[in-house]
């Protein structure tokens, strides 16, 4: 079985638990490629993959990254296990010693521009 490096764990805003967890990345057999496996439990559906690189690191930097888009998909509806609704956000981009306010504000500006751009294209 493979070993979880690291686990998060979090509730829904109506109080189900969700878990997180990133595994140890493992040798593809005698191929030179790495994979590394993410899941979450407790959302519907839950989610399980592998991400594949071609050494360790970044089999490991992969799923980390892929764990974070999968969790901000439902990120306004997680809350750690001491927080409040939303403030479970994944730091793709910002730490996560920034304050809700200004993350959420931060997200807010980038949405913004995201969809300024968007409107400009068409």
């Amino acid at each position: 079985m493979s070993e979880i490096v690291a686990e998060r764990c979090f509730r829904t805003s109506e109080g189900k638990p969700v878990v997180a967890r990133l595994y140890r990345p493992e040798k593809m057999g005698s191929s030179s490629e790495w994979s590394c496996k993410i899941e979450v439990q407790g959302l519907e559906p839950p989610f399980e993959r592998s991400s594949i690189g071609v050494d360790s690191f970044q089999a490991l930097y992969l799923a980390l990254r892929g764990l974070c888009v999968q969790l901000d998909k439902t990120a306004a509806n997680l809350v750690f296990l001491d927080g409040e609704a939303g403030d479970a956000a994944t730091p793709l981009i910002m730490a996560w010693s920034f304050s809700r306010s200004l993350k959420t504000e931060v997200y807010r500006l980038i949405q913004k521009r995201i969809e300024d751009e968007l409107d400009a294209s068409r």
